[in-house]
């Protein structure tokens, strides 16, 4: 295999190593010490992005789709890859009031969702019978015995599931580390 080819199959881990979310890219940092206050209501957050997503399209991005709240009362935004920096400005006050995102990865739209699933699913189906759905934030949260293997527990399946990615990896966490 080349090495270019192996460089497309790396896989995202979560932690420190994810890029956050485009928009909450220019919000300001949490003050020292905010660690311990509550955080805001899922409906408070949710009004803030509705604002910041009417902020954006005024700004240029026009055809950016309101954030909704998922089943698990998580606010779902997903913001384009590339946001012009004239838009960042202007709206970065309002990205300023968002709670930090904690290094969550990639948030997904429901289609791209499906589409892990659909992943997960061809892992299962051809090899890798305890391979999970990804969770909300689209991570996989493996067990034990697959973490220990590596990408080689999942390495022979790559070639037939590789067309169910979402981008150009995944993102895999321990299962005890899910959020």
């Amino acid at each position: 295999m080349s090495p270019r080819r192996a460089d497309s199959m790396k896989i995202r881990r979560a932690g420190a190593l994810l890029v956050a979310p485009v928009l909450v890219a220019c919000a300001a940092t949490s003050p020292p010490g905010a660690a311990g206050t509550p955080s805001p209501s899922a409906s408070a957050v949710l009004a803030v992005y509705r604002e910041l997503a009417g902020c954006l399209r005024q700004h240029g991005v026009p055809n950016l789709p309101d954030p909704v709240l998922d089943a698990q009362g998580n606010v779902q935004f997903n913001s384009p890859a590339q946001v012009p920096v004239s838009a960042k400005t202007a709206c970065a006050s309002i990205a300023a009031r968002l709670p930090p995102e904690n290094g969550k990865g990639p948030r997904y739209t429901a289609a791209e969702m499906a589409k892990l699933r659909q992943l997960a699913q061809c892992f299962r189906d051809h090899g890798v019978p305890d391979w999970p759905d990804p969770n909300s934030s689209g991570e996989f949260p493996l067990p034990k015995r697959l973490l220990d293997l590596g990408k080689r527990g999942f390495r022979d399946q790559l070639p037939t599931c590789r067309r169910y990615f979402v981008g150009k990896s995944i993102t895999i966490v321990s299962a005890t580390e899910t959020r």
